[in-house]
């Protein structure tokens, strides 16, 4: 090679290989300055089980309290909830009720019925009554993570799947939830329609999700998912091991088991096209304008961008370790987001992303 070319490129070289080569001290943990998160003043007794927000107010459950905050964070109500006998499973909220399923003096199964703003009315129903073909009887899954049933969006109908035994399928039982004008008492609790889901093994936990999206009810399990109609029609959708469903931006999607199981629907779960990408979407909740993801309820909140492809590590506040925080609950209230970590509540006007 011509000495005089040598003599240029050499130089060239050698900065090229310092600059890709690798720091000696590399920051594995890296933060974000602009992540100005907010801690709630409050302290729960029990980890957080799961938030909800009103227009009005943010609700927070655990299994032995129920609070309720307005806009400015001040505390409306500290509610303490019966535990004696033990409590199963994530409980459900709605604006205007919410369920948790609880064990009664003899080890048996009760579903409760709350009102929010009136804490001295409570509808409890044992699963030992409710209506069962001859010889079989009806059991709640406890599923870990999983809220124990889905209210519809004006909470007046409540979805609660149960195992059937000793035949071993699945049940959806449908309550229909009747409350007074002012929303401080219950008319009527009561279940109107019990949809048989033969097809859908209850050897073990099966079910992973229950949501209510634009007028539906959908369940997602290792063996398929389902469409339910507010009268109760239930049509299985997917046969393959699917995990959760949420509305962006008008359609609904689905996620699976494997990466490249997204679909998309544009006539409200009708029909669904599969979209041609692997996508880390797992666990999903939406937060106003944000989508959000977990690998399994209750690990980290990833934020998912709108491509729908690879999730973002969170910057969480100063000392969270994601390892060893619980995360139940992901809202959109009074223009923040807002998070339970294990017992604490923080929040944020904008979510940052490392």
């Amino acid at each position: 090679m011509n000495s005089k070319l040598l003599s240029v490129l050499l130089p060239v070289a050698i900065l090229l290989a310092t600059s890709c080569q690798r720091p000696l001290i590399v920051d594995d943990d890296p933060t974000n300055n602009d992540a100005k998160w907010e801690l709630l003043d409050y302290q729960s007794e029990r980890q957080i089980q799961s938030l909800h927000a009103t227009p009005f107010e943010l609700f927070v459950i655990s299994e032995n309290q129920f609070s309720r905050f307005d806009a400015n964070h001040e505390l409306l109500e500290k509610r303490p909830l019966d535990v004696a006998f033990g409590v199963k499973g994530i409980p459900a909220l709605s604006d205007n009720a919410f369920t948790r399923l609880t064990l009664n003096e003899q080890s048996r199964q009760v579903i409760e019925f709350h009102l929010t703003r009136n804490p001295a009315e409570i509808k409890k129903i044992l699963v030992d009554s409710l209506t069962a073909p001859a010889g079989e009887f009806l059991e709640i899954e406890e599923s870990f993570g999983r809220r124990i049933g889905a209210f519809s969006a004006d909470g007046t109908l409540f979805l609660m799947p149960a195992r059937v035994l000793p035949s071993r399928y699945y049940a959806l039982l449908l309550f229909q939830v009747s409350f007074n004008a002012a929303h401080n008492s219950f008319t009527s609790v009561k279940v109107i329609k019990r949809i048989d889901l033969q097809d859908l093994n209850a050897d073990d936990t099966g079910i992973n999700n229950l949501r209510f999206l634009n007028g539906i009810f959908y369940v997602t399990s290792k063996e398929g998912a389902w469409r339910v109609t507010p009268s109760g029609e239930a049509t299985q959708i997917f046969p393959q091991w699917m995990l959760d469903v949420f509305t962006w931006q008008g359609n609904n999607y689905i996620t699976g088991l494997n990466e490249f199981d997204l679909h998309e629907s544009t006539d409200n779960g009708i029909t669904w096209e599969r979209l041609n990408q692997n996508s880390e979407l797992k666990m999903v909740e939406t937060a106003d304008t944000l989508i959000f993801t977990q690998t399994v309820l209750g690990a980290a909140y990833r934020m998912m961008p709108p491509d729908f492809i690879k999730a973002k590590k969170i910057a969480w506040p100063a000392g969270i370790s994601e390892d060893a925080i619980i995360f139940y609950g992901a809202v959109f209230y009074a223009d923040r987001y807002y998070f339970a970590l294990d017992r604490e509540i923080y929040f944020i006007d904008k979510v940052i992303t490392e």
